[in-house]
């Protein structure tokens, strides 16, 4: 079993394909110290899931009524 799979990490490809964003949306998020909590491991960039899914939840929006 991979070592990305053990603790349920992802990279940034990963991450960018599990939310349906772009690879470069969160490139330039952790150039601007914006992104989800990441690992470094020498060059490479890590995600938790759990985190990612944490960071998806504070984004939701939960008001769907329409001219309330």
């Amino acid at each position: 079993m991979a070592e990305s799979n053990k603790l349920d990490l992802l990279t940034t490809e990963q991450v960018a394909e599990y939310t349906h964003m772009s690879a470069s949306f969160f490139e330039k998020r952790r150039s601007y110290k914006k992104s989800p909590a990441y690992l470094k491991i020498g060059a490479r960039v890590f995600y938790r899931r759990a985190i990612i899914d944490e960071w998806l939840e504070t984004r939701s929006c939960e008001d769907f009524t329409h001219g309330a």
